[in-house]
């Protein structure tokens, strides 16, 4: 994801046992210049085939609504800068 992304700061943790079955959550940050910026780079991804039907959501921290209990509680253990999480069904 790094290298498609230009990402930075990735931090990630598995989530086990939700209703999706288990769960990757990646935090990163993305060198854009604002949220609106973020969402069209994701998009382009989507357009490009780049992100699968295993990504239940990839994009701003601020728009996610994918388990925001388990996103903010992960959140608080990570000390870098990100703005952006993916997650996605992982066996």
């Amino acid at each position: 994801m790094e290298k498609e992304l230009g990402a930075k700061n990735l931090v990630q943790f598995r989530l086990t046992g939700t209703p999706d079955g288990n769960l990757l959550v990646s935090f990163y940050q993305l060198d854009v210049f604002n949220e609106k910026a973020v969402n069209w780079h994701i998009a382009g991804l989507l357009v490009d085939n780049k992100l699968g039907a295993r990504v239940l959501y990839e994009g701003n921290l601020s728009n996610n609504t994918a388990y925001q209990t388990a996103i903010s509680n992960l959140l608080e253990r990570v000390n870098v800068y990100v703005n952006c999480v993916r997650i996605e069904k992982v066996n």
